[in-house]
């Protein structure tokens, strides 16, 4: 059985609340998993390893494990740490707006 239909199933059995619910944090975790691996793509192409990073950011490496493979929340200030040791931009779009988190050197 595939997971979609194992969804599927699930959804059937639980109210439209809890369906609207299921459906935002399964996009937050979406979202934390797509920046995670933006990261680690950057960090790969500037030749770093995760050590490395991690310890030019101050943080463990297992958190940057973390970060990469979707399981944290990151903040703001986190985005624009990452981004500056990786010298990448870092935008978030808002509507219409692009704010610029964190711009490349």
């Amino acid at each position: 059985m595939r997971f979609s239909d194992v969804d599927a199933e699930a959804r059937r059995a639980i109210s439209a609340a809890e369906v609207a619910e299921h459906d935002r944090r399964r996009a937050d975790l979406a979202a934390q998993l797509r920046a995670g691996i933006a990261f680690r793509d950057a960090r790969e192409a500037a030749g770093l390893t995760q050590t490395e990073l991690a310890a030019r950011i101050g943080i463990a490496q297992s958190a940057l494990a973390r970060i990469e493979a979707g399981r944290t929340n990151l903040t703001l200030g986190m985005f624009r740490r990452l981004a500056e040791a990786l010298d990448v931009d870092v935008a978030l779009e808002v509507g219409t707006h692009r704010v610029v988190v964190a711009p490349a050197a």
